[in-house]
Parts: structure tokens; sequence; C-alpha cells
């Protein structure tokens, strides 16, 4: 397991961050990577604040879908950093980096044959403020949690999501489907990716949440809903998650990051209201 705790100052408050990729129970390789940047800077007497968040879910088994994610991290970082004070949004610099990624690992899969089939999905994010600017590919997740709900605000590239999406099973009826591991979109398996992206805003009682499907498939949208809301810690709500999510199996490499809340002091008891992203706007 690795584990990491930063604090993050953001205005006159403070949020902070937790972070652990887990090897599960069941899987020999841990195929994931994350990735939390604290990127400040001073140019012209003037202070500028970024976090670049991202989680990466290798997948190959022995195609090293670990190499995967590993490059896909690098191919955002080397692409995003540089450019944070130029033209393009942030939205836009999230997708270039997930193209540029995609790039890379068909580039490596080329030199090293072996390796044909692997790839990664990825959630990634930038931060400046309260402002969150978000991109996915594949089944990892962003959530978007408060003392009230919780809420999906990126929509999982799969099988099961089509299924749902016009209307033959339910969010329920998903997690047990058979075909619930099967993606529709990945980094490094086609000669290019069309990424998801949007913006949104964080108020201060919300907290974000990135993680990929090893922690959807042990845990419902409300058992994570009430361990962050209950944690005031966020490296320990994440620590609480894994914990949970082996408890019930780890069929699955574990993965997350949790930007928490200003209001980190808050804990509710109370049954948060749901929201799904089917009818999400991108």
């Amino acid at each position: 397991m690795w584990t990491k705790d930063l604090t993050i100052n953001t205005d006159a408050n403070s949020r902070k961050i937790g972070m652990i990729t887990d090897i599960g129970k069941v899987r020999k390789i841990d195929e994931d990577s994350i990735l939390a940047a604290d990127l400040s800077f001073g140019i012209n007497s003037e202070s500028e604040k970024f976090l670049l968040l991202a989680v990466a879910d290798g997948m190959g088994g022995a195609a090293k879908g670990e190499e995967a994610s590993k490059i896909a991290l690098n191919a955002l970082t080397k692409t995003i950093i540089p450019e944070l004070f130029g033209t393009l949004s942030f939205t836009e610099l999230l997708e270039n980096g997930i193209k540029n990624a995609n790039q890379e690992i068909l580039d490596y899969t080329t030199k090293n044959p072996e390796s044909s089939g692997m790839g990664t999905t990825t959630v990634c994010a930038v931060v400046k403020g309260n402002n969150i600017h978000l991109a996915n590919v594949g089944d990892s997740r962003a959530y978007v949690i408060s003392n009230n709900e919780i809420r999906r605000v990126t929509k999982d590239h799969s099988y099961v999501q089509a299924l749902i999406d016009e209307g033959q099973i339910t969010e329920e009826e998903a997690r047990e489907h058979p075909q619930k591991n099967v993606i529709t979109k990945a980094v490094g398996i086609m000669e290019s990716v069309e990424p998801d992206t949007m913006k949104l805003t964080l108020d201060t009682d919300e907290s974000l949440l990135l993680c990929c499907d090893g922690v959807i498939a042990h845990l419902t949208d409300e058992d994570i809903h009430k361990i962050i809301c209950n944690t005031n810690d966020p490296q320990n709500a994440c620590q609480q998650i894994v914990d949970l999510a082996n408890k019930r199996g780890g069929s699955d490499n574990i993965s997350l990051i949790i930007l928490s809340s200003k209001n980190d002091d808050v804990t509710s008891d109370e049954s948060p209201t749901i929201i799904n992203n089917k009818n999400l706007e991108k």
C-alpha cells in the first residue's frame, strides 16, 4: 500500500488531500497509479496555486497494465504543467494530456510487442481555488460529496452504463451484472481517444473524490458518503474505504484521492441524496 497526506491551503481556509493505492486481496500486481501534485508558482510578485490530481487504473495483466497507468500519469504531467499559464483552458489541457498518454502507450506497445493490449482508464482534475476541471476515460469516477448528498459527476464508458442509459437495467442491477467490468473506452487501446470533460465549482461544504472501479466494486454510494462525511481527516477516510473494500473481498486494486471540504468538521448521520449521472450534460 502507498499513502500520502498533504495539506493544501485554498483562499483563507484549507482543504486537505488524502490518497491511497492498494493492491487488494486478489491481484498479484497493483496496476493502478495515482498523482496529487501541488503546483505553486510565484510570478511577477503574484502567487498562483494549482492542484493536478489523477487516478489511472491500468489493465492488461501480463500485458503490463501497471506500465500503462504510469505512462498515462507521466504524459499528463508533461503536457499540463508547462502550459498552465498558456492560452488553452484547463479542460483542453487535460484532454491533450490524455491524448498524448494514448499515443505514448501505443508507442510503447509498438516497441514492446509483448505488452500489446495494455491500457488504462483515468479520471483527472486541475484544481484552482474552488474550480474543478475534470476529464475521464473508462470507468474511473469523480464524485462530489456534501453533508446531504453524493453526486457522481462523470459517466462510465462501459457496457452496463450503456444499458442503464437505454433503460434496460437499473444502477442497482448494473452492480451485479456479469459484464459489469466491460469498458467501452480506454487510454492506449485505440488509435485515438476522446475523453469527457467538464468544469464545476466546489462549495465550501463539498469534497471531491476520484477513484477507480476497485472502490465501486465493493462500496455503494451510501457507504462512500457515510465514511467521507463522518471522517474529518481525508487520509483516514481513504484508509477506511480501502479497509472496507478489502473486507468485502478486495477483488481488484483499490485507488482513490479525496480533496476534503473546507467544513471538514461537519458530520452527518442522515441518509444522503444519491444523484447518479444518467442525465448529466457534458
